[in-house]
């Protein structure tokens, strides 16, 4: 547990203001295309998850010849200022491409969860 007193300095969401994490889920398939989306936008670092299985709603991706395919995970922390401005708007534009392009048979889903960093 950590205990904070009136000397010790400024959280870090003071310092950096309020982040977030955004979470990026994707075809295994649009890897290269999601990867080179996300540096376009200039965020200052991401980390990659390339291969995650599992079920969802609609449909299972375990990438096995029963279950084929599996799902791409890329996640990265910035400001919601940002994201609003420099990441959604370019991930909008490709996710709305891969609905055609797929004729609704893919989808990209990006979720945003508060984060704090405590160490």
């Amino acid at each position: 547990m950590v205990q904070t007193t009136e000397n010790q300095p400024a959280a870090a969401d003071e310092l950096h203001g309020a982040r977030e994490m955004y979470l990026i889920l994707y075809p295994k398939e649009l890897e290269d295309e999601v990867i080179q989306t996300l540096e376009a936008t200039g965020v200052p670092g991401y980390t990659e998850m390339p291969k995650m299985v599992g079920r969802g709603r609609h449909v299972r991706h375990f990438d096995n010849p029963v279950w084929p395919g599996a799902t791409g995970a890329v996640f990265t922390v910035i400001l919601p200022e940002e994201a609003r401005s420099k990441l959604l708007p370019p991930f909008e534009a490709l996710a709305a491409s891969l609905e055609t392009r797929s004729h609704g048979l893919y989808g990209l889903h990006i979720f945003a969860l508060p984060c704090e960093q405590i160490i």
